[in-house]
Formats: structure tokens, C-alpha cells, sequence
């Protein structure tokens, strides 16, 4: 069972379900590597599969000058989410015994342009492997995220999962997964 850091601003509750679904899913799907990274804050479905901004060709119709804009952008390659490295609390790395994969012991998260961040795929990070981000400050937010990047050789699931403490902590939304999954229950 994987123990995760943590510090006061995380609700012990919401970590104890977080440490289970990690102990589930690499039971269930014997990953070679997994990644932790914990985010400053609450983040909310979006950022599942985002991978950026992209720069679009604006018109108006009015004459206005406003030739391009940045919007956000969900490629059909999953890549890394693009979040801020200022949000990135810490990344854990732990690898099963015998397996070799130097790219997987790299940083997830590094300091770059965000229009770089769309050359940066999820699967040239492992081949059999999982990348958890997990939300904190959950303690004064009342609220996490859990969001798994499941790779295995060239298949990808992507899913999300928001809790909220109301009386005990209870899903309260979930994308790209059932919420009576089994890899979501104690």
C-alpha cells in the first residue's frame, strides 16, 4: 500500500480514500510506474485530457482588431496536463522491482512554454504505468480531485473523480468512470 505525503491542510479522510483507490487500481492493473503529483488546490474535470491553449484566427466581422485568440485546447493525443508548476506540491515515483524506464523517473511537471506542452504525450512517459494527481488543501476546501492517467502499452483511460466532505466524504462527480466503479470503493 502506497502511503502518501501529505501535511495539515489535507483532511485525513479524503487522503485514506485516495491511498485506497492507488492500492486498487495497482492491484488491478499491476502497473510498472506510478506517479504521484500533488496539486496545490482543488481542480476541478477540465483539466482532464487539456492539453493547453491553442491560437486561433479571430474575426470578428466587425472590423475589430483582434486578429488571434488563445483558447483552450483537448487534443486527441493525451498529453501531460498543463499545469503550473508554481501548483506542483511534489511528485512521488515508485517503480516495481526489475523494471528500467529512465523516462519514467523524470518530472512530470517542468518549467516551459505552454504551446510546448502539446509535444509532450503521456505515453512517452510509460509503457505500463499510472499518473495520479491528487488536489489538497482539502481541509479548508471541503472538497478533492483525483485524476488517473491509466497507460497500458498504447491504451490510455483517462478518468476524474471530485469529492466532498458532507458529513464523510462522497463522490460527487465523476468523468470517464462510474462512480460505483470497484476501483473507486473501500
Amino acid at each position: 500500500m502506497i502511503k502518501l505525503k501529505t501535511d495539515n491542510t489535507d483532511d485525513s479522510g479524503f487522503v485514506e480514500i485516495v491511498e485506497s483507490v492507488i492500492g486498487n487500481l495497482i492491484l488491478s492493473f499491476n502497473p510498472n510506474e506510478v506517479s504521484i503529483i500533488r496539486i496545490k488546490n482543488w481542480f476541478d474535470h477540465n483539466w482532464l485530457n487539456y492539453s493547453g491553449k491553442k491560437i486561433r484566427k479571430y474575426d470578428t466581422g466587425t472590423g475589430a482588431m483582434i486578429p488571434f485568440v488563445l483558447e483552450p485546447y483537448w487534443g486527441k493525443e493525451i498529453t501531460i496536463p498543463p499545469f503550473n508548476p508554481n501548483r506542483v506540491l511534489n511528485e512521488t515515483f515508485f517503480q516495481k522491482k526489475g523494471s528500467e524506464n529512465p523516462k519514467s523517473e523524470e518530472l512530470i511537471h517542468i518549467w516551459q512554454r505552454s504551446t510546448n506542452n502539446k509535444k509532450r504525450l503521456i505515453s512517452d512517459k510509460t509503457e505500463n504505468g499510472l499518473c495520479i494527481w491528487i488536489s489538497t488543501n482539502t481541509v479548508t476546501n471541503g472538497q478533492g480531485s483525483l485524476m488517473v492517467y491509466q497507460i497500458q502499452e498504447s491504451e490510455i483511460l483517462t478518468w476524474y473523480v471530485n469529492f466532498e466532505n458532507k458529513n464523510g466524504w462522497k463522490i460527487t462527480k465523476t468523468k470517464g468512470i462510474d462512480k460505483n466503479s470497484e476501483l473507486l470503493t473501500e
